[in-house]
């Protein structure tokens, strides 16, 4: 963390509002939007959503010191182990940016941010934010070989014409008892 002097604590009647805050910041990021929208992080992505906004608001709640930085760490870890998402277009810089000036107005009694932020979303009618400009670029982690496999496995497909007819098994011979009730035992030649 960096030093910074501590905010205010958020009074109680607003720290509704700045969890309102947070989740209309997260609601507006087009990344986390594309992850949720494909199911990145399963068939709950949606409710991991509204985890992280729940886990920022318990980051600012425990340690008062918390910065913007600190708020990228964060977003970056949860979309990573949660999305299987590794971002590189820092875009949780802004985000972190409008969740620390959202926590700012909170701490003086401001909610000008978020109520822009929750008429935007209302006027969208809970829609997702567009997601026109987020690229997605896929990399195999786990290696390589597998395109090799597929690609080995359309390679080596022979053309198999019709199995050969089905040859009748050879009869058992019966074993021979003699006058005492004894089995003969006949070796694999005889046979």
């Amino acid at each position: 963390m960096s030093t910074v002097t501590a905010m205010a604590a958020i009074p109680e009647q607003l720290q509704a509002k700045f969890d309102l805050g947070i989740w209309f910041a997260l609601f507006n990021w087009p990344n986390l939007t594309v992850a949720v929208q494909n199911e990145w992080g399963g068939p709950d992505s949606s409710d991991k959503r509204d985890w992280i906004a729940g886990q920022i608001s318990d980051l600012f709640a425990s340690e008062a010191s918390t910065d913007a930085e600190d708020v990228e760490v964060m977003l970056l870890q949860v979309l990573e182990d949660e999305f299987g998402v590794r971002l590189e277009d820092e875009t949780e810089v802004n985000v972190a940016r409008e969740i620390m000036a959202i926590r700012k107005e909170i701490g003086e009694g401001n909610t000008t941010t978020v109520d822009r932020l929750q008429k935007k979303w209302e006027e969208r009618k809970g829609k997702e934010v567009a997601t026109g400009n987020v690229s997605v670029r896929e990399s195999n982690q786990e290696g390589e070989w597998d395109s090799v496999d597929e690609e080995s496995d359309e390679e080596d497909d022979v053309e198999m014409g019709d199995a050969p007819a089905l040859v009748p098994a050879k009869p058992k011979a019966e074993p021979e008892v003699d006058d005492e009730g004894f089995t003969k035992v006949l070796g694999k030649k005889k046979r």
